[in-house]
């Protein structure tokens, strides 16, 4: 467990550090977590905040109903193509659900990104620009110190449910088959949005 939450941690600093110039997208959003850390610097009001703040709570919420669909349909995909003769039309039938549940993701990502980008003026817009021109390295910095933070928490989550005699493996399954993924196509959001699911999940139970 220890060397797989280690490789982990070690894909998610390197993934999210990387250079993104082949994403259609660049340039055109704002990370939310850029927009909430540098809202004073950027003038935004309190309504402003509010708002998106809201946006990424809801988002987040749909986002765990959504991923909970996409890993339904493709452990049913996986199991009609394990199978020694595949029935192609039910194949075909079953992948399109998984597409359409990735569709539904992505639509859900961009709505985010697109009503964010709306609550900000176009002097706040600018300012961004200037903030992730002049300090790109240090706004990926603190996405890859924050990820790896969480991550380390969840690798100790998992290792004190070890420890107390609770079977950590969901969570371990987790990080391999819904985190590596998002990280690894450049997902920060939903790979963040994740990690704290499974932080959550991994709260001591109140007595």
């Amino acid at each position: 467990m220890k060397h797989i939450l280690a490789a982990l941690l070690a894909a998610a600093c390197s993934l999210v550090a990387a250079d993104k110039s082949a994403d259609p997208f660049a340039g055109a959003f704002f990370p939310p977590e850029l927009i909430l850390q540098s809202h004073e610097q950027i003038g935004m009001g309190q309504q402003q905040l509010e708002a998106v703040q809201a946006r990424v709570k809801e988002t987040q919420s749909r986002y765990e109903a959504l991923r909970k669909k996409l890993e339904i349909e493709s452990t049913a995909l996986a199991a009609l193509v394990k199978q020694e003769r595949v029935e192609e039309a039910a194949a075909l039938t079953q992948l399109d659900k998984v597409l359409d549940a990735e569709r539904e993701l992505k639509h859900l990502h961009i709505g985010l990104m697109v009503a964010i980008k709306n609550q900000l003026t176009p002097e706040q817009q600018a300012k961004l620009r200037e903030l992730v021109k002049g300090g790109g390295a240090e706004v990926a910095e603190a996405t890859r110190k924050r990820l790896t933070e969480k991550v380390e928490l969840v690798k100790t989550g998992a290792q004190a449910w070890a420890a107390g005699g609770r079977d950590p493996s969901e969570i371990l399954k987790a990080m391999e088959q819904q985190f590596r993924p998002l990280i690894e196509s450049g997902k920060v959001v939903e790979a963040e949005a994740e990690l704290d699911r499974l932080l959550e999940q991994l709260k001591p139970e109140k007595k």
